[in-house]
């Protein structure tokens, strides 16, 4: 029970003290950055790229379901009309 304790404290304090420090870590290499250099700092979004890549997925679903609706349209289509063929050929 103790060692348990004693790792959520240690966690704690490790989360802790990784986010109380890493602003300080960002500002020191901005400052060693020359003025005017854009390269990938550290205030670039990070989510970025997540979002990117959920709107892309998010479209290639949505084309998908289209695709899908179409041809489940087209095939209710084909099998109704060959319902009627049938259904008029008894009929004869």
């Amino acid at each position: 029970m103790r060692f348990i304790i004693g790792l959520l404290l240690g966690l704690g304090i490790g989360f802790a003290a990784s986010l109380l420090l890493a602003p300080e870590k960002g500002r020191r290499q901005r400052e060693a950055e020359p003025p005017g250099d854009e390269g990938f700092g550290e205030d670039h979004d990070t989510m970025a790229g997540l979002r990117r890549a959920m709107q892309g997925l998010q479209e290639q679903v949505q084309d998908a379901w289209k695709e899908a609706r179409q041809a489940a349209d087209e095939a209710e289509k084909e099998m109704r009309a060959r319902y009627e063929r049938t259904v008029s050929k008894r009929r004869r």
